[in-house]
């Protein structure tokens, strides 16, 4: 075959590639037949409505290593990109275990001051030498709770981890249950990062989202000093949740190469000191019988990713309420109006104050 031939083949070939759509590395399947699309939807709304969303713009549903059901609102799907909020803590747990099977840290109970040597230590803030890494993957650490305190300093300073470790206590460490979005998961976040010695995105990409291929993630960051956010911040597709709850139901492991150690993703399921229904930044499923083995990494308006063991399932849910009523109530009366009605009545009374206003403007 002359030699001008074969390339013209070959340039058509790898052009019809190059155009070829996506094709996903999932297999749809059939869905068994006890299984109940009506009753799944209406679940997920139940659940959603306790995140302040009923509205689902995607559920994906993968059963026997096979998709068996999937439905997206007008314009979601698959592949769009979707915030994660408090999806992004079982993200931040997840790397913690990764860390602790990589010697980078010693164990949950090693001490939150041996990684900030350069904090200080406030007179009467003494009881923050006995705060361990448990303490804040459990919300127990003592540091406000979102609703706490509304004093985000640590958003704008120049180490955000360092300047969440040093606020003042509300509390003693292990005395209480406060879900810290703010401090406490920043002071984590933070910590980790100097563990590994890498931010928390790059360290993510290198030992979890890479190996998983999820390649859609993104991940904000602190105005202050440019760092990843423990406590939420991260965007990313249905797909890449799904790759990430497939993880979780595989025990850690993903295409035969251990990526969290057994023993950590043991530990992180709920009931923690504090809580019955909260693990290491992981949540219960249900308090049915049949799930006691299950775990939901949740987010705010109705992010979920569901671990369900016994089922062999994985449930990925998005929501977006946010938007669509801040939509509709500056169609009615204004943006202007919106905005005025979202700083000065719905986030004074909502449990956000651990998460900076202005954040909240910028995603809804």
């Amino acid at each position: 075959m002359p030699k001008k031939i074969a390339a013209s083949i070959l340039g058509v070939m790898l052009l019809l590639a190059l155009c070829a759509p996506a094709v996903s590395a999932f297999e749809t399947g059939p869905a068994p037949q006890d299984f109940c699309p009506l009753e799944l939807e209406l679940d997920m709304m139940r659940r959603g409505l306790a995140n302040v969303n009923v509205f689902t713009d995607g559920l994906l549903v993968l059963q026997g290593g096979k998709i068996i059901y999937e439905r997206y609102a007008p314009g979601w799907g698959r592949d769009t990109p979707h915030r994660m909020y408090s999806v992004t803590k079982s993200i931040v747990s997840a790397l913690v275990g990764i860390a602790i099977g990589e010697k980078k840290i010693e164990s949950v109970k090693q001490k939150v001051a041996e990684f900030y040597p350069d904090a200080t230590i406030a007179p009467g803030q003494e009881c923050k030498l006995d705060m361990t890494i448990e303490h804040l993957l459990t919300h127990s650490s003592g540091l406000p709770g979102d609703s706490d305190s509304s004093d985000a300093a640590w958003w704008d300073a120049p180490d955000s981890g360092r300047a969440a470790f040093e606020m003042p206590q509300a509390a003693a460490p292990g005395e209480r249950y406060a879900y810290s979005s703010g401090p406490g998961m920043q002071a984590l976040g933070g910590l980790l990062s100097r563990a590994v010695g890498m931010d928390l995105f790059d360290y993510a990409k290198l030992k979890l989202f890479g190996p998983l291929g999820m390649d859609s993630v993104t991940w904000d960051t602190a105005a202050g000093d440019g760092r990843n956010y423990g406590g939420f911040g991260i965007a990313m597709t249905p797909e890449d949740m799904l790759r990430f709850g497939i993880l979780l139901l595989n025990d850690g492991v993903w295409e035969g190469k251990r990526i969290i150690p057994s023993e950590y993703i043991k530990a992180a399921h709920p009931p923690s000191p504090n809580r019955d229904n909260y693990g290491y930044l992981f949540r219960s499923y249900s308090d049915s019988p049949g799930y006691e083995d299950a775990l939901r990494a949740a987010g705010f308006f109705g992010q979920f990713i569901c671990i369900l063991p016994e089922q062999d399932m994985v449930i990925v849910r998005t929501g977006s309420a946010g938007p669509v009523v801040k939509t509709v109530i500056g169609a009615a009366l204004g943006n202007e109006i919106a905005n005025w009605l979202f700083m000065h009545i719905i986030y004074p009374i909502a449990p956000l104050h651990g998460v900076p206003l202005r954040y909240f403007m910028e995603t809804m």
